[in-house]
């Protein structure tokens, strides 16, 4: 539906700061915050459904590259 085609491009955004080295001081609630989630439930449930990872576990995978 026309949410899920919303948080999906809120969630790239997401992916593209965590890769982003200029932006390693920022938290996740920020981060998400930024990309347009009103909520850290709400940004953990819907990135994990879109990547099947929490925030935090996609930031370690990138951590580990």
């Amino acid at each position: 539906n026309f949410f899920d085609f919303v948080n999906q491009y809120r969630v790239e955004k997401v992916k593209s700061d965590l890769a982003d080295t200029t932006k390693h001081n920022l938290t996740l609630l920020s981060i998400g915050l930024d990309a347009g989630f009103n909520s850290k439930s709400s940004f953990n449930a819907i990135f994990k459904k879109h990547t099947g990872m929490t925030p935090s576990e996609y930031r370690d995978k990138l951590k580990k590259k």
